[in-house]
């Protein structure tokens, strides 16, 4: 099988309202395997990520949270383009560090999606698949204070930690294709995502 490139485009310059800092992370890389992480679905169940995926070609979706407006958007546009990421055998899978009560608010935000939402509020899968960063208390302060966002309220943790928005491709346990681009404005177009699914073979 042959693996598509990495993409990478790290526009550092363009992050996270003014947030200045290098981000230290490090993607799983093409061809590793999905690794064993435990989260919460929308049932409050625990799931076993390595288990639930099996061999089944998934595309698994890493969102900051129901209250990030780029993501709630993306996550509508996935939708629209479901019927045809259904026809190309994959599963649809988004994951957040909103805690599992808060998955809700994400189906409420983007006006209801029939794929699967998974709380990633202890980060085991944020940080095996390598796109954690942590925000520093100033940001901490400014999303609170200023733009009403506490990440410690929507996680139930104080890890005070978004993921890098990132798609994965997964085929037979192991990643094929990746898409992070710690530029949180821009996105895999579902387009371009459906013209990956149909290289990946």
């Amino acid at each position: 099988m042959k693996f598509l490139t990495i993409t990478f485009s790290l526009m550092l310059s363009l992050t996270l309202f003014s947030q200045k800092e290098m981000y230290d992370i490090c993607p799983i890389k093409n061809s590793e395997e999905v690794p064993t992480v435990h989260l919460i679905n929308e049932d409050t169940k625990p799931i076993n990520l390595k288990e639930h995926i099996g061999n089944d070609p998934v595309i698994l979706v890493f969102y900051r949270g129901a209250w990030c407006p780029y993501c709630t958007r993306h996550l509508s546009a996935l939708q629209e383009v479901k019927t045809q990421i259904d026809s190309l055998g994959y599963k649809l899978i988004a994951i957040t560090p909103d805690n599992f009560t808060k998955l809700d608010s994400t189906k409420t935000r983007t006006k209801g999606l029939d794929y699967e939402l998974l709380s990633d509020s202890k980060l085991e899968a944020i940080n095996a698949f390598g796109i954690g960063w942590k925000i520093n208390d100033g940001l901490y302060k400014k999303y609170k204070d200023s733009y009403g966002m506490d990440t410690e309220w929507w996680s139930g943790s104080k890890h005070h930690t978004l993921p890098i928005p990132a798609v994965f491709i997964i085929k037979y346990g192991k990643i094929q294709y990746q898409h992070v681009d710690p530029n949180y404005s821009q996105r895999l177009e579902p387009q371009l995502l459906i013209s990956m699914l149909k290289a990946v073979k």
